[in-house]
């Protein structure tokens, strides 16, 4: 379908036939059809303008879209990068805290047993000890009777008496 544009309608000229159209009439209807063509070509164009401007802003809320996606995308990895790290890193604290934990146990159970056997020894020793003092007064006793023992023989001699000058004795 050939286009026609408003210049040829506006300059078109029809020929005169000896009966033909009403010259007015034609010229008024063409003048009519060449207002409303340039009115739709003129919104046409505006339309067409407009249409440009909105995809042109619809190009750029996509691009922003995208960028907002990119950086939710991002923010989200450094998320569970930090969660994992964090994650990472309370599990190294745990494994040191058990670990510090084994380590005082175990020093703890050893020192009990340490102080257990010190305990333990010095229980002998007080045994030992107590049979040593034992043995010692035993013998202390014993000097002790034999002391007493030798003090009776030697009493007698004692309780000699003197024989004094008028012969008592005293």
């Amino acid at each position: 379908m050939p286009k026609v544009t408003l210049l040829e309608i506006q300059n078109h000229s029809f020929h005169r036939k000896w009966r033909g159209l009403d010259a007015v009439e034609v010229e008024s209807f063409l003048s009519l059809a060449s207002e409303e063509i340039e009115n739709l070509t003129r919104s046409k164009s505006e339309l067409e303008s407009r249409l440009r401007a909105l995809e042109a802003e619809n190009a750029e809320h996509r691009e922003r879209e995208q960028t907002l996606r990119d950086t939710l995308l991002s923010a989200q990895r450094a998320s569970e990068d930090i969660r994992g790290a964090a994650r990472k890193e309370a599990e190294l604290i745990v494994q040191q805290a058990e670990d510090s934990s084994e380590r005082l146990t175990h020093h703890a159970l050893q020192r009990s047993a340490e102080i257990e056997k010190a305990i333990e020894d010095l229980k002998l020793q007080r045994v030992h000890f107590r049979l040593q003092v034992e043995k010692l007064m035993a013998l202390v006793q014993q000097v002790l009777e034999m002391d007493r023992q030798e003090d009776e023989k030697d009493r007698p001699l004692s309780y000699m008496t003197r024989k004094n000058e008028k012969g008592e004795t005293g």
